[in-house]
């Protein structure tokens, strides 16, 4: 399978709009709620009790998946922790943005080794 997936772009990009809603959402409970928008933000793919999808990602039916077996993240929440970590590091992020949008596939994939698929394609 291929870095960055051409029918799975609009769909990733609404999931993480999502996402990213939910973790501001969070960080607006006083005190610590930035914690656990945090905690969501880098590991919403891994987190078994949403069984490795984040709630951007099922609405829009697409998972992240661990290559190059197709594996659920949910048994490796550092693939999570590196691919998502960079949109929080300045200048890697912007050109992190550049790579999504121009070259479809992001610097987070390659370095955790992740692609997002269709819910379709994953077996049960």
């Amino acid at each position: 399978m291929k870095f960055g997936q051409a029918s799975c772009f609009y769909p990733r990009l609404f999931a993480y709009s999502v996402d990213l809603v939910i973790a501001v959402g969070l960080s607006l409970f006083p005190r610590i709620g930035w914690i656990f928008g945090l905690i969501y933000f880098l590991f919403k793919d891994a987190m078994p009790f949403i069984k490795g999808q984040s709630y951007g990602r099922r609405i829009f039916k697409i998972r992240l998946v661990r290559l190059p077996h197709n594996e659920s993240m949910e048994q490796h929440p550092e693939k999570s922790l590196i691919r998502n970590i960079i949109l929080l590091i300045p200048l890697l992020n912007l050109y992190e943005i550049y790579l999504f949008f121009f070259k479809d596939y992001r610097l987070g994939e390659k370095w955790s080794e992740t692609t997002v698929i269709s819910s379709s394609d994953q077996e049960p």
